[in-house]
């Protein structure tokens, strides 16, 4: 229903057409017949998830994070998720991005975490599902690079995970990073010195 970006390359390589802007709906219009289409390549996972999502789509997200969170889960399979894409694809630039989603008390990065975390914990699970595919849907450039992530947000190995050594709480490295995002939060959320001000004299 927005207006079109100055550039379409993401939205024709990630449908594979072109999209029409300025609609009176979002939709994705196709053939009934190709909904019968067998797909060799499909992971049953990632379709069951695909369809939760679509059971909801009805509730479109109105809040800036829920709507770069939605974005960030239709683009991390897709290739490298980055701010600028997710900024390509809502018309607007970077900066844009990064103050409404200080407006919400989150970033991007945070978003982008969150969102591999959820799916990540999907597509483990499945013992015989290669690593490199998984980290591949994650968005990640490389296994390696999604191992390194995995133990400093879960505080073991994907392989310990898998066999079900896994840790009751993070380590206590992870426990200063995650105090120190909270801290962050926190303060992204605490309002400005002259509204504090005005609060105090009110009261």
């Amino acid at each position: 229903m927005h207006s079109p970006p100055r550039n379409r390359r993401y939205h024709r390589h990630f449908f594979g057409c072109d999209v029409i802007f300025d609609s009176d709906r979002d939709a994705i219009l196709c053939a009934a017949s190709d909904m019968d289409r067998a797909i060799p390549a499909a992971e049953p996972l990632i379709a069951s998830y695909l369809r939760s999502r679509v059971e909801a789509i009805d509730v479109r997200p109105k809040a800036w994070d829920d709507k770069v969170g939605e974005l960030v889960r239709s683009l991390l399979s897709n290739g490298p998720c980055t701010i600028e894409r997710v900024a390509e694809c809502l018309a607007c630039d970077r900066r844009t991005v990064h103050r409404r989603l200080l407006d919400c008390g989150t970033s991007f990065s945070a978003i982008l975490d969150a969102q591999r975390t959820d799916l990540v914990m999907r597509l483990i699970e499945d013992g015989n599902r290669p690593l490199a595919g998984v980290a591949e849907l994650l968005g990640f450039s490389a296994q390696s690079a999604m191992a390194r992530w995995f133990r400093s947000r879960f505080g073991c190995s994907i392989s310990h995970w898998r066999s079900g050594i896994r840790p009751k709480a993070l380590t206590t490295e992870n426990n200063r990073v995650v105090a120190r995002k909270t801290r962050s939060t926190r303060k992204m959320k605490r309002p400005p010195v002259s509204s504090r001000r005005s609060n105090r004299m009110g009261r």
